[in-house]
């Protein structure tokens, strides 16, 4: 009941707001450069759909010295950056598969959760607290923004179960924000305006907008005290919602610049109009249409990773995720369904059929390597310490399936990039599972698959790698980090 009142109470103060942007479990505001003496470790999760093809997306060399560059490889974009990679081969979302769970609503549920997916509400919700959340909770305080949420392009009108991979504590939805002028106006408090537009009348908006979320606040807050246990706790995570929501506010349409330390406050970071932590030029104030149109994805795709890149450099947010769909991608020639006339025929044996659907697919997945490619070069080109942020970033690309054809959720595709601040050991190709056919011996969903590896264990290591001293992640039954990555 919580939930709703939230929800419709927010909608009725905030509806067409800029202020209606992510309800992010957010705290603090402490200016970080004046606290950082050592280049902070940063986290970036990816998350792309409808799996793989194995053969074309695993390297081919050895675990320390592999090549992407051959033919039909879907990471050869990445063949540059090889130093820069840790690629695993062999990870299971074994909480869904196991619980009798198996397909794509499953799969960006648990992504960065671990948790099994709960339908109770008729709806596809974990039980726990997402990875970025859990981060965000222990380095978040440190940082103006203590994470964001994006997505490229958005293909379903709204949050939805495929392209929602952010999650509170109580198992709500952390929405994200898709137009990157919003995102450049929440980081650097400046508005993007479209032509003819009164700029005015956005502050006086934005005061009326903060008038209503003081007096949720404060309402809120009386409720909070009559209230025990998970309600209460409830309440707790919408208050850090609406708080959030009032620091936004408070940068909108103030025209400051970031703050940024004295010089050599934090190593590498530049002086103020330097090029290091400079706003620099707003993206262009695209309409809902221009948003909602498809052809217009790899550009907003980039300017999101441009704002992740500014806002690592001006150490304004240490956590970031990000959604790219892919429905179709005509800017590459592909006009199909990538879900339904590519994913799920990859099964397909007839010739010529089958090479130009796997052909696709390769195109599909290069176009995402492409994006991570452009995403660490940026982070590359930002002199930090004796590196660059790319050095002290650790960034996840993850997926929902392994076999999309099947609708199975083994061997997901997974890829570690950045020089994850040394905690973990790139520069390598690690096949978790032996052998090429992990469902050769199954019962099926709802019984142990023989020689699998939880995906747990990765989000145990990555929060143990920024100081979150954990042994399981998600789902209890599922303990320790995985090995191998130091």
């Amino acid at each position: 009941m919580l939930r709703e009142l939230s929800r419709r109470s927010l909608l009725k103060a905030l509806a067409g707001s800029t202020a209606a942007l992510p309800l992010a479990n957010l705290l603090g505001t402490t200016d970080a450069y004046a606290q950082a003496t050592t280049p902070p470790l940063r986290f970036i999760a990816l998350f792309t759909s409808h799996g793989c093809l194995p053969e074309y997306w695993n390297p081919q060399g050895t675990e320390s010295s592999f090549t992407l560059d051959f033919e039909n490889s879907m990471l050869s974009p990445l063949q540059d950056l090889r130093s820069k990679l840790l690629i695993l081969d062999g990870l299971d979302y074994q909480v869904l598969y196991e619980r009798g769970l198996t397909g794509h609503e499953g799969g960006p549920v648990t992504f960065l959760t671990g948790s099994k997916v709960n339908t109770a509400s008729g709806d596809d919700l974990p039980e726990s607290a997402s990875l970025d959340q859990v981060l965000a909770q222990s380095i978040g305080g440190a940082t103006k923004f203590r994470s964001l949420q994006l997505n490229a392009w958005e293909q379903f009108g709204g949050q939805h179960v495929y392209n929602s991979i952010s999650f509170t504590a109580n198992g709500s939805r952390v929405p994200f924000e898709r137009d990157p002028a919003g995102v450049f106006s929440r980081l650097f408090g400046s508005v993007p305006t479209t032509p003819g537009s009164d700029p005015g009348e956005v502050t006086r908006n934005n005061s009326r907008k903060k008038s209503v979320l003081d007096y949720l606040i404060k309402d809120a807050t009386r409720l909070r005290d009559r209230l025990a246990g998970a309600e209460r706790q409830k309440l707790e995570t919408h208050l850090e919602s609406l708080r959030d929501i009032e620091r936004r506010l408070d940068t909108l349409g103030l025209g400051t610049p970031p703050r940024v330390a004295a010089k050599g406050a934090v190593s590498g970071m530049q002086e103020e109009g330097e090029a290091g932590c400079a706003a620099g030029t707003p993206p262009p104030a695209y309409d809902v249409g221009q948003l909602g149109n498809l052809n217009n994805m790899p550009t907003l795709t980039k300017l999101h990773m441009d704002l992740i890149a500014r806002a690592f450099a001006c150490d304004l947010t240490r956590v970031v995720t990000m959604t790219i769909p892919g429905p179709s991608m005509p800017w590459i020639g592909i006009t199909e369904d990538t879900h339904n006339d590519l994913a799920h025929r990859l099964d397909v044996t007839a010739e010529p059929l089958r090479t130009e659907i796997r052909t696709k697919m390769v195109k599909v997945h290069r176009w995402y390597a492409e994006q991570v490619a452009y995403l660490m070069n940026q982070l590359a080109a930002i002199p930090e310490g004796s590196g660059t942020a790319l050095d002290n970033t650790l960034i996840l690309w993850g997926n929902e399936l392994g076999d999309a054809s099947g609708h199975m959720n083994v061997r997901v595709p997974t890829v570690l990039a950045g020089g994850a601040g040394g905690k973990f050991r790139m520069g390598r190709f690690l096949r978790l599972r032996p052998g090429t056919d992990p469902l050769g011996n199954w019962g099926g969903p709802g019984t142990p698959l023989p020689g699998a590896i939880a995906h747990n264990k990765l989000l145990v290591s990555i929060a143990q790698a920024f100081g979150v001293n954990v042994n399981t992640f998600g789902h209890p039954d599922f303990k320790g980090p995985l090995p191998g990555l130091t």
